[in-house]
């Protein structure tokens, strides 16, 4: 007879018996009368939940009802609460990253402590329509929520922390200084301060000797106690995560944020920017009926920059003639670095620019932003009539 024989209420007294130091009633299951006591109960103790769980099992059916009955009654099997049970208390600062799926957010709130356990949360969230609105940000909530609670405050915007500022593409320096210091209350000087020693913050030196154009744009939420040097920090932050993921090597970070630069500055549609960057190349190496000299850029981009006009309006011959190393109708090759904060769609361009001839451009609709871009003067002669005859029919 061995073990499997035995009844339930025979197993039980036999495990009673061993933790009491007896034989169990003569069945042993082997070796001599003097062997360790632990041998006789100790492993046996330790397996019976998991023969009895075995047993049960292969009853089903046949009398399985009843042996479930003895287990459930018998051993006390405790499970833990896979929530808090709420409504919290404290505080809890949560990001939510932009693409973050449900079981994403929910691994950020079991690490923050928001919640318990993931799965509750993960399942409220698909089963959630409006949970797919989440906005990406930093959320005040508490420590030791429910699910429901916490999905709750992250569908109402009013729980975000801090200030949201959305920076625009192709904006200069000045004008990003002064769209933080309106939303966050951090003053323009502040900001002018931490930007001097731009390199203090991992930005390899450069000729301009600026951190223009190094800050990516888009949307932050920036926390009341954050300074300037940490909302620079932050931006510089996602566009060196940008050149990175692009894999444009950190010797050529500054030559491709001002290709970029040029590129978003001078056509308004993000089909062109490669276009406007190859064209740069095309100029400064003298393709095609360059014959090999190369050529000015002339982009009234780069004298906006200088004087501080916005890129919507034309240049004058006066403007044109400002001396700065920016001017790129006076002087040859690129600027001495971006002239604005390049997306994208302008980064994409300037690390991947297509193939092309095109040494001129001009935009024959101002109000569509449709440009043509052209290989010989002659071409070009052509788009700037056309672009004329539409600016006639405007007035």
């Amino acid at each position: 007879m061995n073990d499997e024989d035995l009844s339930f209420d025979e197993l039980a007294e036999s495990q009673d018996s061993a933790e009491h130091g007896h034989e169990g009633r003569g069945r042993r299951r082997g070796g001599h009368r003097g062997e360790p006591r632990r041998r006789r109960g100790g492993f046996f103790r330790a397996v019976l939940p998991v023969l009895l769980v075995i047993a049960v099992l292969a009853g089903l059916g046949v009398g399985g009802y009843q042996g479930y009955r003895w287990v459930t009654s018998n051993i006390s099997v405790e499970q833990e609460a896979a929530e808090f049970e709420g409504p919290g208390s404290g505080e809890a600062l949560v990001e939510v990253g932009e693409g973050d799926t449900g079981s994403d957010i929910a691994e950020t709130l079991v690490d923050e402590g928001v919640i318990k356990t993931s799965a509750p949360f993960v399942t409220l969230f698909s089963s959630t329509k409006e949970a797919a609105k989440i906005e990406p940000g930093v959320y005040r909530l508490k420590q030791e929520m429910t699910s429901a609670d916490a999905l709750t405050m992250l569908m109402d915007p009013e729980n975000l922390a801090g200030h949201r500022v959305i920076v625009p593409e192709g904006l200069r320096l000045t004008q990003i200084w002064d769209l933080l210091a309106e939303e966050t209350g951090i003053p323009v000087e502040d900001f002018e301060a931490a930007a001097k020693d731009y390199t203090s913050y991992g930005i390899p030196e450069n000729e301009a000797k600026s951190l223009e154009g190094y800050l990516w744009p888009g949307r932050y939420d920036i926390l009341e106690d954050q300074s300037a040097e940490d909302v620079i920090a932050m931006m510089w932050g996602r566009m060196e995560e940008q050149l990175t993921a692009r894999e444009i090597p950190e010797d050529e970070w500054h030559t491709t944020l001002t290709y970029a630069s040029l590129a978003e500055m001078e056509v308004r549609n993000a089909e062109d920017y490669g276009k406007v960057v190859r064209t740069i190349h095309n100029r400064l190496e003298g393709t095609g009926e360059a014959k090999g000299s190369p050529m000015k850029l002339q982009f009234d981009s780069t004298v906006h920059y200088v004087t501080g006009k916005s890129a919507s309006v034309g240049t004058t011959d006066e403007e044109r003639a400002t001396k700065s190393p920016y001017n790129t109708y006076l002087h040859e090759g690129l600027p001495p670095g971006p002239i604005s904060a390049p997306g994208s769609a302008a980064l994409d361009a300037a690390a991947a620019p297509p193939e092309g001839d095109w040494l001129y451009f001009v935009s024959v609709n101002t109000d569509t932003g449709e440009t043509e871009f052209a290989a010989t003067w002659a071409e070009h002669e052509e788009n700037v009539a056309e672009w004329q005859a539409w600016a006639a029919d405007k007035e």
